[in-house]
């Protein structure tokens, strides 16, 4: 037994000893499987933003409401389903303010990445996120004296869940629902009868986590190396 433990021990503590690795977040979509994003440390101020709102749980069953073929983009974290039966959907608390502007240090809008929507106001990200699904790097990176979109992170796993999301179609609808991607539960004649999508026609997020950081498993081995001298 105290073999085992030792094993586990140098395990932890080989893994506790990078207490810098950047963080990383997962997302579980409904139906659809999961996937994981690490996020950047030159952009601290869009990375911490980012953390905020996953720790206070504010993108749990939210939707991807835009599905941009165009500009090759989706886009989550601005909408949620409601808890009103007069609405389908409501948005999402913006509880901890603007985030300053920090596309000019950022990295590329290459495929994969993570970037931080806004409006034309640089100063104006808040909840709302987008997945780079090409590279859209010439016209979404900062220009002098044009500022771009800030790029805070880029997937790791879970690609291939993206890549459905991205081959759903999409439906018009008004304010900022011109592109929505929703399941095949969602029918033409549906649209045409002017009936709103219900909540399983959506892709919605069930909830986001933080993946354990090294310093949790460096606890761990601590709690481990003490139960190794106890046994002794």
């Amino acid at each position: 037994m105290r073999q085992v433990i030792m094993a586990l021990v140098v395990t932890l503590v080989a893994a506790g000893s990078a207490v810098a690795a950047p963080v990383q977040v997962t997302f579980d979509v409904e139906g659809l499987g999961s996937f994981t994003v690490e996020l950047h440390d030159n952009t601290p101020l869009h990375r911490d933003n980012f953390v905020n709102y996953v720790t206070a749980g504010l993108y749990a069953d939210t939707i991807f409401h835009r599905s941009d073929s165009g500009n090759h983009v989706i886009q989550s974290g601005g909408y949620l389903h409601s808890t009103d039966p007069q609405y389908v959907v409501e948005d999402v608390p913006t509880l901890f303010g603007n985030v300053p502007y920090e596309g000019d240090v950022a990295d590329s809008n290459v495929m994969m990445t993570l970037g931080a929507a806004r409006s034309t106001d640089p100063d104006s990200a808040n909840s709302q996120w987008y997945i780079n699904m090409a590279d859209n790097s010439g016209w979404f990176d900062h220009q002098p004296g044009v500022p771009g979109y800030t790029v805070f992170g880029h997937v790791v796993d879970g690609w291939d869940v993206l890549l459905a999301i991205y081959g759903l179609d999409v439906w018009i609808f008004s304010g900022a629902f011109t592109a929505v991607p929703l399941h095949d539960s969602y029918t033409q004649a549906d649209y045409d009868s002017m009936m709103l999508p219900e909540r399983d026609d959506f892709v919605t997020i069930s909830g986001a986590t933080i993946v354990p950081e090294p310093a949790t498993l460096a606890l761990l081995a601590a709690g481990a190396l003490a139960l190794v001298r106890r046994k002794r």
